[in-house]
């Protein structure tokens, strides 16, 4: 097999994060007592609604608003992309924008698991780390890398306030 021809992954942040993640849930599947951890989760998801619910509104918050929010920053990425290729815009500043979705998915994921077990506050705190996190690079582009940012950020916290809400009141708590 001619190993040359695989094209090596270019390895950012967010992918990084995604391949060590996906390496440690393998190892803990290996662990000795597999088995029994194994039989509890066939249990659960068998025996009892809440969890399916819970997942259910997990993939809705994550993957399902996806083209809600793709829709409302879908203008400004494209206004980008002809900044930069006009270069009005440095070239760095696509590196910003194409990371936005994975982002956007492990906050939405960290934001639904804090909305549905009722902790907004630690909530509050994921979007203030993205802010921390991300604003230096919304910043190098100006006032539309902000928007698309902004806007972003935004419809994002409200699809997963929005997908813990229904979860919420499905498994018969209050909504927030």
């Amino acid at each position: 097999m001619d190993w040359s021809r695989i094209p090596v992954p270019d390895m950012t942040p967010v992918r990084y994060l995604a391949t060590v993640g996906a390496v440690a849930a393998s190892f803990v599947l290996l662990y000795p007592g597999r088995h029994a951890a194994l039989d509890y989760l066939r249990t659960v998801v068998r025996g009892d609604d809440r969890f399916m619910i819970t997942v259910s509104g997990l993939l809705l918050a994550v993957f399902g608003f996806q083209f809600v929010i793709g829709s409302a920053v879908g203008p400004l990425v494209r206004d980008i992309r002809s900044k930069i290729s006009s270069g009005h815009l440095p070239s760095n500043v696509e590196e910003f924008v194409k990371v936005g979705a994975h982002v956007g998915w492990i906050e939405r994921l960290l934001l639904y698991s804090f909305l549905v077990v009722g902790s907004p506050e630690a909530a509050a705190l994921v979007v203030t780390a993205k802010s921390f996190a991300r604003a230096p690079g919304a910043r190098e582009g100006g006032k539309l890398i902000g928007d698309y940012y902004l806007i972003g950020t935004l419809v994002s916290v409200a699809a997963s306030l929005t997908a813990s809400s229904i979860t919420r009141m499905a498994l018969g708590l209050s909504p927030l």
